[in-house]
């Protein structure tokens, strides 16, 4: 035992003496960022007598640079935007918002169609109603062990999602006496009978999606469920200032923009639901410090967010006194809310976020902190950044 100890110590004394060694410039762990400054090229491949060479393009091709001498500096390796932050989570989710409860799946209402059949004849329910231009499925009454005086009818709704090449998934359960007449039409309620059965009917069907094997096969006629309606969508108007259109009842549309505007290169600092405002901030470098997150050798913190941290000091209330009241800007987003103007213009940090509209449509715009219009290159990139981590 205590060989051992001492062996142990000597090598960990041993790893601090050489410790410069590894981390230093000519270390093993030194930084291979510019590394690529040095590449030279290859003699082409030279193949066997008798193999007849076939035409190759490059696929990366190189530039030509006139000096052999290495390049001085430091460079920044530009970065491909990305697609969607929500690229990578899993395939099957519920989303809850209140009380409501649905399934997201990251595919196609085309193949989640067949997979909801194949899911309803293995669980033993009859279909009564498959109508794939609307996206609805209702089974046949059927009836519980548990519940002899009662007869129970699921209806599931299938829409397009708020993301490209995403399907929502509704359950709405109904439940009736036993010795009730049935026939023709029903009068769906508004909520399921019970939630307990539609949470039932939503974590079975569920984890049946979820382990379903991936695009196994698409129905033609269910490509046209949702028609063409699309939920969300960047609007560029001519002339006019860019708006994403949201087909959304206000309240989900507002709970998924508080979650794109907290995710990403976003930082969500106040809200308001009655005046439909949000104040935030917005640094793509926040985006590269969330990856390298948990990386080898992250020690210390990230850096401080100094934008962050001054919009962090402002209230609502400074928000909102700071608007300019006269802003010829169309259209009028804050006319009729209450503190409007009357300070000192003040050169706060971030953006205003701003929800309009009912009845499920709603448009988002973005402007500055004294409510005025942005670029319409700008306003499109910050939109744009909202869009993509929509839920």
């Amino acid at each position: 035992m205590t060989r051992l100890t001492a062996g142990a110590v000597l090598c960990i004394a041993g790893f601090a003496l050489t410790g410069c060694g590894l981390f230093g410039s000519e270390g093993y762990f030194r930084d291979r960022s510019d590394d690529y400054q040095r590449a030279a090229s290859l003699p082409p491949l030279q193949l066997p007598e008798g193999v007849t060479a076939k035409h190759q393009e490059e696929l990366y091709e190189i530039p030509h640079i006139a000096s052999a001498e290495p390049l001085q500096g430091e460079f920044e390796v530009p970065r491909p935007q990305p697609l969607s932050s929500n690229v990578g989570l899993d395939r099957v989710k519920i989303q809850k918002l209140g009380n409501r409860r649905w399934v997201l799946v990251s595919l196609p209402p085309a193949e989640v169609w067949p997979q909801l059949h194949y899911f309803l004849r293995s669980s033993g329910l009859q279909l009564e109603v498959s109508d794939a231009s609307a996206g609805i499925l209702e089974t046949a009454w059927l009836q519980f062990e548990n519940s002899p005086d009662t007869k129970d009818k699921y209806r599931l709704q299938v829409e397009s999602g708020v993301q490209p090449d995403t399907t929502e998934v509704h359950v709405r359960h109904l439940s009736v006496p036993a010795d009730a007449p049935v026939g023709g039409s029903v009068n769906w309620p508004e909520r399921s009978t019970s939630p307990e059965r539609e949470g039932w009917m939503i974590d079975e069907m569920s984890t049946a999606l979820a382990t379903e094997s991936t695009g196994a096969a698409a129905s033609l006629v269910a490509q046209a469920i949702g028609g063409t309606t699309v939920k969300v969508q960047l609007q560029e108007p001519a002339g006019r200032e860019p708006y994403i259109s949201m087909n959304l009842a206000m309240d989900r549309a507002w709970a998924t923009v508080a979650h794109a505007l907290s995710s990403g290169a976003y930082r969500l600092h106040q809200e308001d639901a009655a005046v439909g405002i949000f104040y935030v901030t917005y640094d793509e470098d926040r985006e590269l410090s969330d990856e390298d997150e948990g990386g080898w050798f992250s020690w210390g913190s990230k850096g401080e967010d100094k934008q962050a941290e001054a919009a962090e000091q402002v209230s609502l209330q400074q928000v909102l006194a700071n608007i300019d009241p006269n802003s010829d800007a169309e259209p009028a987003l804050f006319e009729g809310i209450e503190g409007l103007g009357g300070a000192p213009a003040a050169e706060y940090p971030g953006y205003l976020v701003v929800l309009r509209g009912a009845n499920e449509q709603i448009e988002v715009r973005v402007r500055n902190t004294r409510g005025q219009q942005l670029s319409r290159a700008k306003a499109a990139q910050l939109l744009m950044a909202i869009r993509q981590n929509l839920i």
